[in-house]
Formats: structure tokens, sequence, C-alpha cells
């Protein structure tokens, strides 16, 4: 259906920006110990909403520590909030039939599944006979279905003991990431198709590559004018990820710069959107 302007039940970025502005207030996801609430930002789009979530945990006791003096400096309670802003960008084209929206993940944290949930709720409460459906992009976009793939690692093992054991001088398979990266060698080559390599690891679960069981595969494919880190196969946020933490600028907090993760997404947007159009 189309989703713009004069569009029933409404135009979505009506709904979008309401939403958003409802939900200053943090909402408590009991169940998990999480909050969440949004903070819009100004935008130079009349069709695009965006800020930050800031996304909390609580629930469990902590130490904090100096990194360098490995001296404790704070025991964090059960009842202490951690808080985190995320990046989020809706974008709803006047004349479509879809909206395009981006949520920043930081260090393995997300809260884009409380977020999706609330939106579907609030939309079908307010809106009966019309139903609100959100669908991962970048794991299943055909118009990357052409694109060389030069790099491909493997991820998230099952177990790494062995592993750590006979390489990393008996240090913990805790204190390591460990992956499996396998490149194209020769200069303008490729592994695979973006479309190859996508129907090569269908749906999620568990994927066996060299005699080792991993939970995730990502991708390195060339995306509009760069290339990009993709994750094809894994549960959770991992497929579908887009990995942009190279190319943003931080802040001392070691946060994506506002102005350098918006400038990333409208870049992926439009790429995006495009794709999609044609």
């Amino acid at each position: 259906m189309k989703i713009g302007p004069g569009a029933e039940p409404c135009d979505l970025i009506d709904f979008a920006n309401d939403f958003a502005a409802r939900k200053r207030e943090p909402t408590v996801e009991t169940s998990e110990q999480r909050t969440w609430f949004f903070e819009p930002k100004k935008t130079n789009s009349i069709r695009t909403v965006q800020g930050y979530i800031n996304y909390g945990t609580h629930g469990f006791e902590s130490k904090f520590k100096d990194v360098t003096t490995r001296k404790e400096k704070y025991q964090r309670k059960a009842s202490d909030l951690e808080e985190i802003p995320l990046y989020f960008q809706i974008w709803v084209p006047s004349n479509s039939e879809f909206a395009l929206m981006a949520f920043q993940s930081f260090q393995g944290r997300s809260c884009v599944s409380f977020v999706r949930s609330s939106m579907i709720r609030d939309f079908e409460d307010k809106h009966h006979g019309y139903a609100m459906t959100f669908r991962v992009v970048a794991s299943t976009a055909s118009f990357l279905d052409t694109a060389p793939v030069k790099t491909v690692t493997f991820f998230k093992p099952r177990t790494v003991k062995d592993k750590a054991d006979r390489y990393l001088l008996g240090r913990p398979a805790d204190d390591v990431d460990y992956e499996v990266t396998v490149r194209a060698r020769k200069r303008g080559s490729a592994l695979s198709t973006y479309k190859e390599l996508r129907d090569r690891f269908p749906g999620d679960g568990i994927v066996e590559f060299d005699g080792h069981e991993f939970e995730g595969v990502k991708a390195d494919v060339k995306m509009g004018r760069k290339r990009r880190t993709v994750g094809i196969y894994g549960s959770g946020y991992d497929a579908g990820l887009i990995d942009v933490s190279e190319d943003v600028k931080r802040y001392p907090s070691g946060h994506p710069e506002f102005e350098s993760i918006e400038n990333e997404v409208d870049g992926l947007m439009e790429d995006f959107y495009h794709g999609i159009k044609t």
C-alpha cells in the first residue's frame, strides 16, 4: 500500500513522528530487565525521523575497574541502570510502498526487537484492519545478487576450547574472539556472488566449516560506492547487520559522532532505496 501523504490509514511519517514523541519516557521491559526511550534530533528532511534510542540494562551486579591498573573503582549494584545511546533513522519516501529504518547496535547490544514489537503493537491498535511488517533488508536484498564477495568470515564458534588450549598458551577462551576468514587471493577475483553465498546459508542455526561449528557468517560486499561487511547468516541482529564501525568518527566516550553515523546511514538509505525501487 502507499504510505505517503494522503494515504490510508495514515501517512506513515506522521505515525513515526508521533510514536517517537510519545516514547520519550522510558519503556521498561520487565521480563528482560531493559529500558529504552527515544530522543529525537533535528533533521533536514521532512520525511525523516532520527535521533537516539537510549537503551538501558540493569538487574545484575558487576565490578568496574581501571583498564590500566586493574584496580576496582566501583561495585555496580543490581539496581544500577547502565544506559547507552543508539542511533536510529526512519525514512518514509513520499511516493513509496515501504519505509526504511536503521537501528544502531553497539558492542553486541541492540534494542531493535523491543522497538519493532512496540511499533507494530501501537500501529495495529490505532488502525484496526491494517498490519505493519518489518523485514531485514541487507541479508535478503535481491539488488545485491550479482555483487562480488571478496571475503567471508565465520564467527561465534560453538566451542573454541581446543583451539585456545593449542595456540593461546592456556589463556582462557573467554578472553579471545575466534573467527575463521577466507579471502579471494587474486586481484579482481571473488569467492562468489552475494546471492550464491546467501543461498548457501539459508535460515539460522549452525554452520560447519573446516570441521568447526559457527553461529554466524559475514561477508565483504560491494554496496553502492563502498565495500561493506554484511551479516549473511546468524541469529538475532547478526543476519542483516551492516558494519560501519571503521567508517565513523567517535567521541572520546567511544560512541559514534552523531553527524558521522548520520552521514553513513544516509548513504546506506539511498543505496537501498534505489536498489529496491529498480
